[in-house]
């Protein structure tokens, strides 16, 4: 693979013009594909996918809750007029100042308001009664009843105030609109309250509420600011020049502000501070004034890229997903970084893509298998996450193993200049026995605490509450009684009708648990806004009620008794028709234009969605006891917002816990296929186990919390960590097969990579948001325990298990051959090719395939040749190439002296297979090492140097093994040599 980047280089380099065309007609397209993609910024996309959750998001998205802004206008004595004053005031500025942000203010109900309720409660009144309320009434029928009630009419019209109630009284002489008026008692919280001067006071008449609907969501950020910061204005103001009342007031959006403004602040503060750290870092290190913008050139394409294909084959990408997904893609920095630090350390574009090509891949595949195992958690928004992050993460690597070489420039002849950071990546940090122990200790430490970390499912932990707005809140609560938990209840249905039809059964259900255990409050208007079909039974109710009755009876009744005051026969004729009156049902619209019923608030109604929304406020009923009594409901949903959470983000939790198993099965077949070795493939996988361990035991000792946040920055965390772990894995290969350590070089790239992400998401250490602390605390424990990991413990594996046997001349450890390395000694079966001895001098070695294809193909003639040879003989090899053929040679022959002789790279990788290390084996690469000896192989390898061969076998040779097909062989002949074996291609010359 490294050859198609190479020749893309080579390319590129000498095209730049159209190179630069390419990339920008690519960024172009991409760019216009990613601008039109649709965001999706509902977070409920966040909640797992299923039935149930499928309508508590619908729900969610078409109910509000609690957009309200509640304003508190309150006084230590009891002054009612100071408070409407006070209100009227408040009113007038915000209706003045604010009209752009302002939809309404409840709160007040003007005399017509008053009336119009009263008519459309009275015109309607068999709607608005229950069967307790008709046993009422018909107490108020008897002649007794009838006559204290006229007489208790005609007192009201008198007194100073029947101005205003006579026209009450005449329309309802025995006041069964009341009864009726009952039921919108019912809307409110509570029963704390009372109509003062038509404003809703406590009853104690210190306090004062109304109730702001604000135009805009919680969501705007920018425009709500300026709105809370005017608001606050006209309150403060008030407060001001009111000495003894005092205004507040409390919404949700003051909490979405507070976190939206302390992200911003931490932010801007943390990350600036870090940006400007790291560009000095970067800028020092790689002492290009560009480097920083080349780094994150891959990373931005790759993400573009993303959007579009995304774009392509869907349409629309969760905007959550977008903004989880660029903190993640932090990783790709990890790319850029290990090739300019290789090629910073090491001119050679080809030695770069030859060493970096594979493990960038590797790293960028696993990393993005890792991702899209999110497709199997059930959350729509983590779905979007998986498939942008694992698309970006493989672009971002090919990209950054095109443009970072041609971008950074070649730099020959220019010796790097040796940083703190190198001296400090030099360090064998396996070799410091207390920070070996140290790690060790850690990880035992791990395995007692790993278990002992909870995932805090209260999203209220990870949010920013100010203590004055917490106080307003609290404030709020005690006037209206309500810190007892509050639920909703959510009737649902394909229409108005159908879902007031089930709030009509949550209504009886809450009827009868309210008599049972006593609710603090509740809001519903199950008794107001009825079905079709509860209706027509009202309506069928009322007339049975009255066709049981002597009408006639009770009309002359009230005649005779209202005459003895005066009153005139047609004086009550309203009343009269309302007993004869035939009700018909209303619409929904007929109450929604009753302008102060404020039904918008329970209602919400969509194409082809209703719902109906009740509030309860439980007081010490447990929660568990009341939603017990509404389970046998159908099309009906308890939103507990605790409960929820819990819910939910306990399946989120469930998911991830799978999703981690799943991961790392995943990534586990990709090293496998990739390294194509079990124990390789589990050394790279263990050191991720280990850090997760070691960082979770940290997380449970020092009782840190995972929450929905930092469980996915979390990912970000494993993909580092595996990063680091395939390029440890890498460097220690590589010295294992030539004895030249570069590990100095990765892990000066592997310090880059955590100190670049300290600087960034670790620097979130010193924010204020809890939820920003959560995730650096996570990041800071996991990237610190990733690196201990890797140069610590990993290093140390590779070196006991492969390095140091090396030196000792022992074969590599195998799980096949556990016991020969617990004892440390070398069994192999004695048999004619010695295959299994002569393979493990290059096990786990990138030329494995090679050295394996060679010998499987070459094995006869190399036994065929070994007969040749007499004990004690001294052979000489041309061209061993990485040595397979002498190896083998000195396994059958073990007593005779042989050289293996090479010039190319190969020979490195020869010299530290640990058969070397045996006393008739060598490897050389100057043609002097010949003289010693008598026997000479010519293998049918590509030959530089005929004439130099030639000279040396003239001089010292007495038989000569050939093995080159092609060579011509007269030159021997006529150096007096004889042909004593010619058979299957191998020539065997002999002289005395």
């Amino acid at each position: 693979m490294h050859q198609f980047f190479l020749k893309s280089y080579h390319f590129f380099q000498q095209n730049k013009l159209p190179g630069i065309l390419l990339l920008l007609a690519f960024v172009a397209g991409v760019g216009f594909l990613a601008s039109k993609v649709e965001l999706e910024e509902d977070v409920t996309g966040l909640i797992p996918s299923g039935k149930d959750q499928d309508v508590l998001k619908r729900i969610l998205k078409e109910t509000e809750f609690s957009d309200k802004i509640v304003v508190t206008i309150s006084s230590e004595e009891e002054q009612p007029q100071e408070l409407i004053s006070y209100a009227e005031r408040f009113i007038d500025s915000v209706n003045t100042k604010l009209p752009n942000f302002v939809e309404n203010i409840e709160g007040k109900i003007a005399d017509e308001g008053v009336r119009e309720i009263y008519n459309f409660v009275y015109q309607n009144l068999p709607l608005f009664l229950n069967e307790a309320d008709y046993a009422e009434i018909e107490k108020k029928l008897s002649d007794s009843a009838i006559s204290k009630q006229i007489k208790e009419d005609y007192r009201s019209i008198i007194s100073p105030t029947g101005i205003v109630t006579k026209n009450f009284i005449f329309q309802d002489p025995l006041s069964l609109g009341p009864i009726g008026l009952e039921k919108l008692r019912e809307l409110q919280i509570g029963d704390n309250y009372l109509l003062y001067n038509n404003y809703l006071l406590t009853k104690d008449k210190k306090h004062l509420l109304l109730f702001i609907t604000p135009t805009l969501p919680a969501s705007e950020t920018n425009k709500n600011n300026q709105f809370i910061a005017d608001l606050r204005e006209i309150q403060q103001q008030l407060n001001t020049e009111f000495n003894t009342v005092e205004g507040d007031f409390f919404g949700g959006v003051l909490y979405s502000l507070a976190n939206a403004n302390q992200i911003k602040k931490d932010v801007q503060i943390t990350i600036s501070i870090a940006i400007s750290i790291l560009l000095i870092l970067l800028i020092f290190f790689y002492r290009k004034i560009y480097v920083p913008l080349i780094l994150f050139i891959p990373g931005i394409i790759a993400a573009v890229t993303a959007i579009a294909i995304l774009y392509i084959f869907k349409g629309s990408i969760s905007a959550i997903s977008i903004g989880i997904g660029s903190i993640l893609l932090g990783i790709t920095l990890d790319y850029g970084l290990h090739i300019l630090t290789h090629y910073r350390n090491n001119h050679d574009v080809f030695q770069l893509y030859k060493e970096l090509t594979r493990p960038v891949l590797m790293s960028s595949f696993t990393t993005a298998i890792a991702f899209l195992c999110l497709l199997f958690v059930n959350s729509e928004a983590l779905n979007d996450l998986g498939m942008f992050a694992a698309i970006s993460v493989i672009i971002a690597a090919f990209l950054a193993l095109l443009l970072i070489p041609i971008l950074y420039g070649r730099r020959i002849g220019e010796t790097p200049k040796n940083t703190f950071l190198d001296r400090l990546a030099g360090v064998h940090f396996f070799k410091i026995k207390p920070l070996f122990f140290s790690v060790v200790i850690l990880f035992v430490f791990g395995l007692f605490f790993f278990t002992k970390v909870n995932f805090n499912n209260d999203l209220s932990k990870i949010n920013f509450q100010p203590e004055a707005i917490k106080k307003a809140e609290q404030k709020i609560q005690n006037i209206a009684n309500s810190n007892g938990k509050t639920l909703y209840l959510v009737s649902y249905g394909n229409s108005i009708d159908q879902a007031l039809l089930e709030n009509s059964k949550v209504y009886q259900n809450l009827k009868s648990v309210n008599q049972k255990s006593e609710l603090n409050s509740y809001s519903s208007i199950g008794g107001v806004v009825l079905s079709t079909q509860t209706q027509n039974q009202k309506i069928q109710k009322w007339k049975d009620f009255w066709n049981s009755k002597d009408t006639s009876a009770i009309k002359n009744k009230i005649l005779s008794e209202s005459a003895q005051y005066g009153f005139k026969p047609e004086s009550f004729h309203d009343f009269y028709e309302l007993l004869d009156k035939d009700f018909e049902n209303l619409q929904l619209e007929d109450y929604q234009n009753t302008t102060n019923l404020y039904l918008n608030d329970f209602i919400s109604i969509s194409e082809d969605f209703a719902t109906v929304t009740t509030t309860v406020n439980l007081g010490e009923l447990p929660s568990q006891e009341f939603t017990a009594a509404f389970d046998n409901l159908d099309n009906t949903l308890i939103i507990d917002r605790e409960r929820i959470n819990e819910g939910f983000l306990g399946n989120l939790k469930n998911d991830f816990n799978q999703l981690i198993g799943l991961s790392i099965l995943a990534v586990f077949v990709i090293l496998l296929i990739s390294y194509q070795n079990l124990e390789i493939s589990l050394l790279t996988l263990l050191p991720i186990g280990i850090t997760w361990i070691i960082a979770l035991g940290i997380m449970g000792a020092l009782a840190i919390e995972f929450n929905i946040l930092n469980i996915i920055i979390s990912t970000f965390v494993f993909g580092l960590g595996l990063d680091y772990s395939i390029f440890i894995t890498n460097a220690c290969l590589k010295e294992y097969q030539t004895g030249k350590s570069e590990l100095k070089t990765y892990q000066t790239s592997i310090l880059i990579s955590v100190i670049t992400t300290l600087l960034g998401i670790g620097a979130l250490i010193f924010a204020k948001h809890p939820a920003l602390r959560s995730v650096s605390s996570v990041s800071i424990i996991g990237v610190f325990s990733a690196v201990l990991v890797a140069f610590v413990l990993q290093v140390w594996l590779f070196n006991v298990l492969f390095i140091n046997r090396r030196k000792k001349a022992l074969p590599p450890f195998r799980f096949s051959r556990i016991g020969s390395f617990i004892r440390n000694k070398i069994y192999y079966k004695q048999d004619l090719y010695y295959q299994d001895a002569v393979l493990d001098n290059y096990r786990y070695k990138p030329v494995y395939s090679e050295a394996k294809a060679e010998f499987t193909e070459k094995k006869e003639p190399y036994l065929r040749v070994s007969n040749f040879i007499e004990k004690g003989e001294c052979v000489f090899f041309f061209y061993s190439g990485i040595g397979v053929f002498p190896i083998y040679l000195s396994y059958i022959n073990p007593n005779s002296n042989i050289t293996g002789y090479e010039t190319s790279e190969s020979i490195e990788i020869a010299k530290n297979c640990f058969r070397s290390k045996h006393e008739n084996l060598h490897f050389a690469t100057a043609i002097d090492a010949a003289k010693t000896c008598s026997t000479f192989i010519i293998p049918d390898r590509e030959i530089n140097d005929l004439d130099e061969i030639k000279q040396v076998i003239n001089k010292f040779g007495k038989k000569v093994i050939v093995l080159h097909k092609a060579l011509k062989t007269q030159w021997l002949l006529d150096a007096n040599f004889e042909i004593t074996y010619r058979q299957s291609g191998i020539l065997v010359f002999e002289k005395e």
